[in-house]
């Protein structure tokens, strides 16, 4: 909530506030870099937010997020691989809106137009000249944030398989971003992704006022994972999909590190119990040297006893 502007649980903001009080108040004090930095949120039960950074206000979650950039893996994060691709999507998403504000702007931007076309789509007596209008704003749009997405994937993915492939002694892992119009059959040799989202929107006008949904565009991409060139979320072992989902998480933080110029926090929810004890020692192992790391766990006996010595430990009763 301090570092990304919201939580990976994904809450209603109202229900992070404790019931019978009238709002929640949380604080972050950091050092580093040489500066000093205090980030406030306070959120009221109607669900406002109002951040305040050294004292002053920022008007916009977006002048707030990215600060001190993070990373979260969660249990949840492990079945990121044969999961719905939401969760592939979530999380370029998540490191993109932290890394640029024009990034978050761009999905903001495109998910709101999504929600003005669905809206027009189950009007049965919509206007056509509007729907027409909608439609050409969301190829506008889709096309734009699909590149920004896209683009960061690719730095993503090429360090994951680079992980990957220290975890497993080089197991092959690649990684493709597949938007939807290739998979609905627009030709993508051109590059031109305007035009290929345009072609494949032509092709399920049908369908889409048929079903009052959008069907073409970046909500609807795919991420493709293959290990030993076959498809992962087929044919890979519940091991081998975890271990993409681990590498994935450290590769974001080399990625957040190369693009913002500082190291972001590494945030692990009670993930230690869900790994076996070869990948717990991968991890516990980049615990050690990529990032300041904080911990939940109700048994610290997943760690090694030098890590655990060099590290500060909370008992929260």
């Amino acid at each position: 909530m301090l570092t990304a502007g919201e939580s990976f649980r994904r809450p209603q903001w109202h229900e992070v506030v404790k019931w019978g009080e009238p709002e929640a108040h949380l604080e972050l004090e950091a050092e580093g870099d040489g500066r000093c930095l205090d980030i406030n949120l306070r959120v009221t039960q109607a669900g406002r937010r109002a951040y305040r950074v050294n004292g002053k206000a920022r008007r916009r979650v977006s002048e707030a997020s990215g600060i001190i950039p993070s990373v979260v893996f969660t249990p949840d994060d492990l079945r990121m691989v044969k999961d719905s691709a939401d969760r592939r999507r979530a999380a370029i998403d998540s490191v993109g809106d932290q890394l640029s504000a024009s990034y978050l702007a761009a999905r903001m931007e495109y998910e709101r137009i999504v929600r003005q076309r669905n809206a027009a789509l189950k009007d049965i007596d919509g206007d056509q000249a509007t729907l027409a209008v909608l439609a050409e704003k969301l190829v506008t749009s889709g096309s734009a944030f699909c590149g920004h997405r896209k683009r960061l994937f690719e730095r993503i993915s090429s360090k994951m398989s680079e992980v990957y492939g220290t975890l497993t002694e080089n197991e092959p892992l690649t990684a493709r971003y597949v938007p939807s119009w290739e998979r609905n059959g627009a030709d993508t040799e051109t590059g031109d992704m305007a035009e290929a989202m345009n072609v494949a929107l032509t092709a399920v006008v049908k369908e889409e006022a048929a079903r009052g949904l959008t069907l073409i565009g970046p909500h609807r991409d795919e991420v493709e994972f293959k290990v030993g060139g076959r498809d992962a979320r087929a044919y890979a072992s519940q091991g081998q999909t975890r271990t993409i989902a681990l590498a994935w998480k450290l590769a974001e933080v080399g990625v957040i590190s190369e693009i913002a110029g500082q190291t972001p926090l590494l945030l692990l929810d009670d993930v230690m119990s869900e790994l076996d004890e070869a990948r717990r020692h991968a991890l516990a192992e980049a615990v050690g040297g990529i990032a300041q790391t904080v911990v939940t766990t109700t048994n610290l006996g997943y760690f090694e006893k030098s890590l655990v010595d060099r590290a500060r430990v909370v008992a929260i009763p």
